[in-house]
């Protein structure tokens, strides 16, 4: 399935290329252009376009994040592919797309890459403050209780 996700990845940036003239890459940048694209398909795409595109588009941020942040794919159960990039972060790109896609404030995908070196550094301390042996080392980072 990870050759799946990444093939949809390479497609992203195959139509961004040949369609809309734009080259982007793994990165920040490449995120920022996948974030005012969303804005522009959830205002204009039929229901069965942005059903779709959580797919492809996902699989574009997920790359972004994993080869910017490190970490590999995973699937959960519970909650489908996440990108893990250690113990203590996991996201879930094709989620957030969604999410991204169905409103427009608060659910941004750029909102969450550009938050994920403040969760690394959370997790990170977390760890060191309990030796990795506590229970609220083995909460998800967003839940405080």
């Amino acid at each position: 399935m990870e050759q799946h996700i990444i093939a949809n990845a390479e497609l992203v940036r195959k139509v961004a290329a040949e369609q809309l003239e734009i080259a982007v890459q793994y990165d920040e940048a490449g995120v920022r252009w996948l974030d005012k694209y969303i804005d522009g398909q959830r205002e204009h795409a039929s229901a069965d376009v942005k059903a779709k595109l959580p797919n492809t588009l996902g699989s574009f941020l997920g790359e972004c994040i994993r080869q910017t942040y490190g970490g590999h794919w995973v699937q959960d159960p519970a909650h489908g592919w996440q990108v893990k990039i250690n113990d203590g972060v996991s996201v879930f790109p094709f989620n957030k797309v969604e999410k991204h896609l169905e409103n427009e404030d608060g659910d941004s995908v750029l909102g969450l890459f550009t938050a994920i070196p403040g969760m690394i550094d959370f997790a990170s301390k977390q760890a060191a403050a309990t030796g990795g042996n506590s229970m609220a080392g083995d909460r998800p980072w967003w839940k405080f209780w």
